[in-house]
């Protein structure tokens, strides 16, 4: 490295520190203060309720209300999400075959391969990062983000009860009208398209329900982190270390990898790759435990899966900002 080139290393790394390390300081918080029991496993699970029915359905509503156009960019965008998806999902199936793992673990790590926590992880990430941005294109690169984040955790969902319904070993049937319902009754989900819709419909909120919902939104990143923090020290990281580190490593390095090929193959610019980048770095999400459960799958590798991604995705997120600044 030359000596030139040393001083913009140096205001690159400190816009990384100033992105990311304000996230690790809260999830760090909320995991110091359900070890001392300040936070108690029913505070965690009822702050949890309000991270996803109130606070971040207030912001991704807030923030879709500013797309009105849903050009190619954004269709390329969310088609290189889907395709990364489909690849790392059938990469996943090879490894869990090569390794001879049983149906239900196959399935629980072609799941935990995709499955990002995009609200807790990837919203909070998105915000510090675009925040250097000019306001006029920040708020349209994050609308941007925010309306693919929603399309892609609706595939997210239906792609993993296909999965997990695939491979279940257990005898007990899916109730595949609940299952529909839970998807379709998601408050992040319902929220972005809400977002869509009162725009095109013309609708003006009251500008004191709009101040209320944007004061629900900005309280959403913080109470989402302490949440991620709190649920480390609940969830353990318990079975196969083997079939773990697999799955954190193609969630936080593979998927990465993928997305960023389909993105230059189909022409994304530099601002929607780094969207695409930061959304697949995002560790597995903790709604993949839940459906795994829900469906027979492997929890122990599920849970281990989860904590572990959590600790690789500093080092995926890192190289993803270092790449974009």
């Amino acid at each position: 490295m030359t000596r030139a080139n040393f001083p913009d290393s140096l205001v690159r790394m400190q816009q990384i520190l100033e992105t990311l390390a304000p996230l690790v300081l809260l999830i760090a918080l909320g995991s110091a203060l359900a070890h001392i029991r300040f936070l108690g496993a029913g505070f965690i699970s009822d702050l949890n309720k309000l991270a996803f029915w109130i606070a971040l359905p207030a912001l991704i509503f807030t923030t879709a209300q500013n797309e009105s156009d849903f050009g190619p960019q954004m269709w390329r965008l969310f088609g290189v999400m889907v395709g990364a998806t489909i690849l790392i999902s059938f990469v996943a199936w090879c490894v869990s075959y090569a390794m001879r793992m049983p149906g239900n673990a196959r399935g629980t790590l072609m799941q935990s391969a995709y499955r990002g926590n995009l609200a807790y992880i990837g919203i909070p990430v998105m915000v510090n990062s675009l925040g250097a941005l000019p306001p006029a294109s920040g708020k349209k690169a994050m609308t941007t983000a925010i309306i693919v984040m929603v399309l892609t955790m609706a595939f997210y969902n239906i792609l993993a009860v296909v999965i997990l319904q695939t491979y279940q070993e257990s005898s007990q049937r899916v109730n595949w009208r609940q299952t529909a319902r839970s998807i379709a009754t998601n408050p992040l989900l319902l929220s972005g398209i809400l977002g869509l819709i009162v725009p095109l419909l013309r609708i003006h909120l009251p500008s004191f329900v709009d101040q209320a919902l944007q004061s629900l939104g900005a309280a959403a990143i913080p109470i989402a982190l302490l949440c991620i923090g709190g649920s480390l020290v609940i969830v353990p990281l318990k079975g196969k270390l083997s079939w773990i580190v697999v799955a954190a490593a193609l969630k936080t390095a593979v998927l990465p990898m993928l997305v960023f090929a389909l993105g230059h193959l189909v022409g994304l610019n530099p601002l929607e790759l780094h969207i695409a980048l930061i959304l697949a770095a995002c560790p597995t999400a903790a709604a993949a435990f839940v459906m795994v459960r829900q469906m027979g799958g492997d929890d122990a590798l599920a849970s281990g899966s989860i904590a572990l991604s959590l600790f690789l995705s500093a080092f995926s997120l890192t190289f993803v900002l270092w790449l974009g600044s």
